[in-house]
């Protein structure tokens, strides 16, 4: 029987507040979309909500941005995008979905070496 792999620390620890989270996870039929924007280095965050998808592909077509950068975001910053919730399931799904955006954002984050805070 082997023993359990030992998870290692990200490098860096980024306080993320769960309202902003709450402010990213936005209703799937709404139209809009709710980025959280991670430094570089990881130091910092910024939120970058509602990005109107018909209005944010009509820029990336113009200026054909590669970087994955959103409407509305820095060059250069990594940028998660928080899964909506069921717009039909009220605020009880949407409080599941920041539940869960959490969880994959922790998860997205380690690629970086970042490690996620919860803060209120």
């Amino acid at each position: 029987m082997s023993s359990p792999e030992k998870i290692v620390p990200a490098g860096k620890l980024l306080k993320v507040k769960k309202s902003d989270i709450f402010r990213t996870t936005l209703a799937d039929n709404c139209g809009n979309l709710g980025y959280l924007g991670i430094a570089p280095d990881g130091s910092e965050y910024h939120v970058v909500v509602p990005v109107d998808l018909q209005l944010a592909r009509g820029v990336k077509a113009l200026n054909q941005p590669d970087d994955g950068t959103p409407f509305g975001g820095y060059k250069g910053w990594h940028y998660y995008e928080c899964a909506p919730y069921t717009g039909t399931g009220g605020e009880k799904s949407r409080q599941q979905q920041v539940e869960d955006n959490i969880q994959l954002l922790s998860i997205w984050l380690w690629q970086y070496d970042i490690e996620l805070e919860i803060i209120s």
